[in-house]
């Protein structure tokens, strides 16, 4: 059962009373219990004073006993002054709990009186004050009233016009939703909302001031603007015009959700979870698909697609903000390369993932250098317009990225972080002469993302490869991934049991490898293989010394098996086992040593 606000007063109001009269008693029986003793005390008193005048008869023959008498007389008199302190402090108190309650009634009849003759009050919530809305779209109107005595009446007012007026039985609180066509030209509009109670007492007018506008107009000017002045900047006029999709955000989000469910499956999310876990980076059970398409639905702003041409924003009526602004110079960057340099290597799946991670790292970061450029080194925003853009980045849900395991987050930020470092090296050393040569000969690595020295002297990757081992495993195992892990994935890889600058160290002698992810769905078994090149033998030697550390650290073991072979195991809830070589390392991931060595020397027969 539900209290109405008036009725929870007066509930509170009767509570007091009550504690009062609870404290009116308390003291009337302490009162009582005070006069019956004081009774009691005269009587023995009475008795004292005979036994007194019968002491003195005998007091030839008792002066103890007198002395006595005197004592309990002296006794029982200071107990009768103790009892008839507290008899006045008691009649005082009641007396100051009688006045509480006369203040008490006082303030209730006029908190009555104020509740009869109080106003109601009436709100309108949506849209709020000095809002932009655009032309031609309708707008939805949210009315609130409440009074405690209840409501009879509200009036929705436009520019002083009577809009809609809806009859109220007595609800104490009342919400309606409306639509609103504005008219079809630009200009002020007056929003007022009054409610009236059943004591016909009616509220102030609370009103708001929209302005209609045709934002999406003005939009595409400042878009055009934004356009012109980052073909300036960056010295690359368009080839063909762009004319951009433009969606709310809800469109958007569902758009992009309806195109992530055609592009990537639960299925191959299952073997991407199973090809992480052979190196750590989240457990078998994870659920990768929804952690995907909750990751990269957060904020969406607005995306290129090289395969399509599609420049598609967000809008949602208003007009572009100076943050919005910024974005949009981003990305139209994206549409500058894929016109001049072509973009179609992103999604070119007959390329392995270094390659498509290196161009990826090269297109952001260019991105985000001509972003950055555009905020600090033009006249494109004020002082106060550049802070507000700048303060706005670090508003990233903290607590939300710490819900993915960290490899999503650095795998989605390395084109970002690594490719501006990477592309702001390559400017200052040529300016964008020298990333135009960047798009004309791609890097081929993240090593040389990481390293644009390695890019500058032709630093190209060893070719590693694999044999097939299918049979070599047996029935029921089956090939789910296979692919080059890389710098960036191997020093992430490395640093989940090692420091950070061991990892870094130890990865930065890359020279190229090739890894192969086999799983056994009937046992539920899994099987990795990393067969590792280094660019010298010192590098190969670091590996073989900083590895045992990071096995041994993930399976809490302190020394490692020797099969015999020559390579190093761990166990623990499956097995791990390492052979180096003088320029080479072998990793083997297994569910036994016996596998492990098994397949490991399969492995190394197979290579030249």
């Amino acid at each position: 059962m539900k209290s109405s606000a008036s009725t929870a007063t007066a509930l509170i109001l009767i509570m007091l009373l009550l504690v009062v009269a609870a404290g009116f008693v308390f003291l009337f029986q302490a009162e009582l219990r005070f006069r019956d003793q004081l009774r009691d005390l005269s009587a023995e008193n009475d008795e004292l004073v005979a036994a007194q005048a019968a002491g003195e008869l005998e007091l030839t023959s008792s002066q103890a006993t007198r002395d006595a008498t005197i004592d309990a007389l002296a006794t029982a008199e200071s107990n009768v002054f103790l009892l008839e302190g507290q008899l006045v402090e008691s009649q005082q108190a009641n007396d100051e709990l009688a006045t509480q309650v006369d203040e008490l009634a006082g303030a209730m009849a006029t908190a009555e009186a104020e509740v009869q003759t109080s106003p109601p009050v009436a709100r309108i919530v949506t849209p709020t004050d000095k809002a932009l809305l655009p032309l031609g779209q309708p707008v939805q109107v949210v009315l609130v009233a409440s009074d405690d005595q209840g409501l009879s009446n509200l009036v929705f007012r436009i520019d002083g016009q009577r809009f809609a007026s809806y009859a109220i039985d007595g609800d104490k609180l009342y919400a309606r939703t409306l639509n609103w066509n504005p008219p079809a030209t630009e200009g002020d509009h007056t929003l007022s909302v009054s409610a009236t109670n059943i004591n016909d007492v009616t509220s102030a007018e609370h009103s708001v001031t929209v302005t209609v506008r045709d934002t999406e107009a003005r939009n595409a000017d400042i878009r055009a603007e934004v356009e012109a002045n980052v073909s300036e900047l960056r010295g690359l006029e368009p080839l063909a015009s762009i004319t951009p999709v433009v969606l709310t955000r809800d469109e958007l989000r569902d758009r992009f959700q309806a195109e992530f469910f055609t592009d990537y499956s639960p299925e191959e999310a299952r073997r991407d979870v199973l090809a992480f876990s052979a190196f750590d980076f989240m457990p078998r059970d994870y659920d990768l698909f929804q952690a995907q398409l909750d990751l990269h639905s957060e904020g969406v702003l607005g995306f290129y697609d090289p395969e399509t041409a599609e420049f598609v924003v967000v809008s949602d009526g208003a007009l572009l903000d100076p943050a919005a602004q910024w974005t949009h110079a981003h990305e139209f960057v994206h549409a500058l390369q894929d016109q001049h340099y072509n973009l179609d290597a992103l999604s070119d799946e007959s390329l392995d993932s270094e390659r498509r991670a290196a161009i990826r790292a090269l297109a952001e970061g260019e991105a985000e250098l001509v972003q950055y450029l555009y905020l600090f080194e033009g006249d494109y925003f004020s002082q106060q317009e550049i802070a507000a853009i700048v303060n706005a980045q670090g508003g990233a849900d903290r607590e939300f990225l710490e819900s993915f395991p960290p490899i999503l987050i650095k795998d989605l930020s390395f084109p970002y972080s690594s490719g501006v470092d990477y592309v702001l090296e390559l400017f200052q050393e040529g300016g964008f002469e020298a990333i135009d040569a960047a798009w004309r000969n791609p890097p081929l690595t993240t090593e040389q993302i990481l390293h644009p020295d390695r890019y500058s002297s032709g630093d190209e990757p060893q070719i590693v490869a694999l044999a097939p081992l299918t049979d070599t495993l047996g029935a029921g195992w089956a090939l789910i991934d296979e692919d080059i892990l890389g710098e960036f994935y191997l020093r992430e890889y490395l640093d989940q049991q090692l420091t950070a600058a061991a990892a870094t160290r130890v990865s930065t002698g890359w020279g190229g490898d090739r890894y192969a992810v086999y799983w056994n769905e009937a046992e539920e078994a899994l099987f990795m293989v990393l067969r590792l090149a280094w660019d010298t033998a010192e590098d190969a030697a670091e590996f073989a010394a900083a590895y045992p550390d990071y096995a041994g650290s993930l399976f809490d073991v302190d020394a490692p098996a020797a099969p015999g072979d020559g390579s190093q195991c761990w166990s623990g809830e499956d097995v791990i086992c390492l052979f180096a070589e003088e320029m080479e390392s072998f990793v083997v991931r297994a569910p036994d040593v016996a596998t492990a060595t098994r397949v490991m020397a399969a492995v190394r027969g197979s290579v030249p």
